[in-house]
């Protein structure tokens, strides 16, 4: 009689395996997910926040960049009504990476569904989608995925609880804000392809810094919401490879 060994958690050795391959994915942008936590941490801290409040966001809400901007909303004096919509426009971007992810999602159990819903991260989505073809088996898949979304997550929170702790002391010179954009940027850059989502950044862009002086950090939501509609009016020729294709063929057959 041979005896199996037992892997850890009831996990087979494979699926830690393809965990751990999700896990080296995301790597690279572990770094900018402990300095995010951190600077919500020390943002929880300055706007009067209880610990226990600013813990339970990063566990609960798990979108950093909402999170920042109820904040600073607050923070301002802004009326709660103004403070929850800029957090639901700037997270409306999570509906394009449902629409996004649902063919890779689709084979994964509803539980998986669910849970995977709630860990992934602007990050988190991106290496799943970038990965996609190399995991066609949708078990494995699942556990690359999860590889790659919780630990971020986990990673997220611990610097958040880390900056809540050490928010009075971490010096003002530090700037440690400046990896909020560097975190989108790093995730944002790879898929700005085609005119809609070149033209949704400059647009946003532009709005953001012209309409600085707007209360209660409405620039962030007039930029969102203008980036969002004129980006969408912009036809994606990308979408359509075969069209150019087929131009340039018809082209050079009356050569």
């Amino acid at each position: 009689m041979t005896s199996a060994r037992r892997a850890p958690l009831g996990i087979a050795p494979r699926q830690w395996a393809d965990a751990w391959a999700g896990l080296k994915a995301i790597a690279p942008l572990m770094p900018g997910s402990a300095l995010f936590g951190l600077a919500f941490g020390a943002l929880v801290n300055v706007a009067g926040i209880g610990p226990l409040v600013g813990n339970f966001a990063s566990v609960s809400v798990v979108a950093g960049a909402s999170q920042i901007a109820i904040i600073e909303s607050l923070r301002t004096g802004a009326p709660a009504a103004i403070a929850v919509l800029t957090a639901l426009v700037i997270n409306a971007r999570f509906a394009l990476y449902s629409a996004a992810l649902a063919p890779v999602f689709a084979a994964f159990p509803m539980r998986w569904k669910l849970g995977l819903a709630h860990l992934t991260t602007d990050q988190a989505a991106v290496v799943a989608l970038q990965h996609q073809d190399a995991w066609p088996d949708p078990v494995r898949r699942r556990w690359f995925v999860v590889g790659g979304a919780l630990p971020f997550v986990v990673v997220w929170c611990i610097g958040g609880a880390a900056g809540i702790a050490l928010g009075p002391v971490i010096p003002e010179a530090w700037q440690i804000g400046f990896i909020v954009p560097l975190m989108f940027l790093a995730v944002m850059v790879p898929g700005l392809r085609g005119a809609p989502a070149l033209t949704a950044v400059g647009v946003s862009t532009i709005v953001v810094l012209a309409s600085h002086g707007l209360p209660y950090g409405l620039n962030v939501l007039a930029g969102a919401i203008a980036g969002i509609v004129v980006g969408s009016l912009v036809p994606d020729r990308s979408a359509h490879p075969g069209a150019d294709d087929g131009i340039a063929h018809d082209a050079g057959a009356g050569e």
